[in-house]
């Protein structure tokens, strides 16, 4: 009998100011079975099982409220006997019919700490009934007429419910939502904002591009390194909070820039000059979406790049394409201006102008994983050469290994 495999994704929930203050744990199944009826009960257990008994809740979600999908069957099993009720929030279908049954579940379940959220919300018989249980209240922006939504939200905020957009799949629906009082956002509007040619950088960025553009020159020089480093102190502070953080547990603190430069090399200050970008954009910080995305697109492509043979040194090249794949976001300048000025390899420039190369394949199979297009995507993993299962797989460790990220080094955390 052929395996079945779940792997775990996220999408992340976002407040007002863009930055993420929650998740929504999915699910990725075989792609052959995306098109067939779904065993939900079975999905789903395995979800849960997956987070509680082999990731850990806080390993995957770094301690954020974390948002289940859960189906009627499921709310009646003993699962929820056995896992921690702090930060879950378990969301209930939309046509789930209100039973008395279900309802007695549910206040049991409240009792007992747990948080609930009804997905996809109409206004319908069932719905009146299970919203003075629900915490959280989804609305998808997709399936509700733009001319309902004020009325909608203003009656839900008065009944205390924190509300959620979902379905934000661009930043001006993000704009148009944002003021009819929603507490928190879910969508790709984040990598998707207008390009605004020619906006004016503040000289910390200024300091980073030029860092950039050094390191990417050939030959340089430790001493040129050290002094663009020097020249801003913001810069100087984390750049010694990274190499002293727990990521890499070096025997001895690391004190002097020089020292620090000797330590990671070339290669792995570009990245981090490019992650101090991503999380420095005003657009969350530590806990911007966006640095979020490219470097789970930077970490696929790297699992996935070690079976393609491409060469010693391709994982490496991977990582840093997927983690340029979004400067033009956020840099809000097109890509080939912000290129122009980077001396890079010429196959990471065409896969990312023109998604061409294996490279370019690769950010494609991530822009499919994030659309939801998993037919694209099955077809895109059989032009490089990739199974299904592996790339799930890449997935699942990438969103561990951003959390790791997040944790250990923009946080400094020891």
């Amino acid at each position: 009998m052929e395996q079945s495999f779940v792997y775990v994704g996220r999408q992340p929930i976002l407040n007002k100011n863009k930055k993420i203050v929650a998740y929504e744990i999915l699910y990725r199944k075989r792609i052959e079975s995306f098109a067939c009826i779904e065993d939900e009960n079975q999905a789903t257990s395995r979800v849960i099982v997956n987070i509680f008994n082999n990731i850990g809740l806080k390993n995957l979600t770094g301690g954020k409220k974390t948002f289940i999908n859960v189906n009627r069957d499921i709310l009646f099993q003993e699962i929820f006997d056995f896992i921690q009720t702090e930060n879950l929030v378990i969301e209930i279908l939309e046509n789930t019919p209100a039973e008395e049954k279900l309802i007695k579940r549910i206040k049991e379940l409240k009792s007992r700490g747990f948080c609930f959220a009804l997905d996809d919300f109409a206004d319908t018989e069932d719905t009146q009934k299970l919203l003075p249980y629900a915490d959280y209240v989804k609305i998808d922006l997709l399936q509700t007429e733009e001319r309902y939504l004020p009325e909608l939200v203003s009656k839900l905020k008065r009944m205390g419910k924190i509300l959620v957009a979902e379905k934000v799949e661009s930043y001006d629906t993000f704009r148009k939502v944002s003021s009819l009082g929603f507490d928190m956002y879910q969508g790709y509007f984040f990598a998707r904002p207008t390009v605004i040619s020619h906006r004016r950088f503040d000289p910390y960025e200024i300091t980073l591009l030029n860092l950039l553009k050094t390191l990417n020159r050939k030959n340089v020089s430790i001493d040129e390194i050290e002094n663009i480093i020097k020249s801003d102190v913001h810069i100087t502070f984390n750049l010694l909070k990274f190499v002293n953080s727990a990521y890499f547990s070096f025997s001895s603190r690391i004190k002097t820039i020089r020292h620090a430069i000797m330590m990671l090399g070339v290669e792995k200050l570009k990245v981090w000059v490019l992650l101090m970008l991503y999380a420095d954009a005003k657009i969350g910080g530590i806990d911007s979406p966006l640095l979020e995305l490219a470097l789970i697109r930077a970490k696929i492509m790297e699992n996935i790049s070690k079976s393609i043979n491409q060469g010693e040194n391709f994982p490496e090249i991977a990582f840093l394409t997927g983690v340029l794949s979004l400067i033009d976001v956020l840099l809000g300048l097109p890509k080939e201006e912000i290129l122009s000025d980077l001396n890079i390899d010429e196959s990471i420039k065409e896969a990312l102008l023109e998604e061409k190369g294996t490279l370019g394949e690769m950010i494609k199979l991530c822009e499919h994983l994030e659309a939801g297009d998993f037919v694209s995507l099955k077809n895109e993993l059989k032009k490089v050469g990739i199974g299904v299962d592996d790339f799930f797989k890449a997935e699942e460790q990438a969103v561990l290994y951003v959390e790791e990220i997040k944790q250990k080094i923009l946080k400094g955390a020891d």
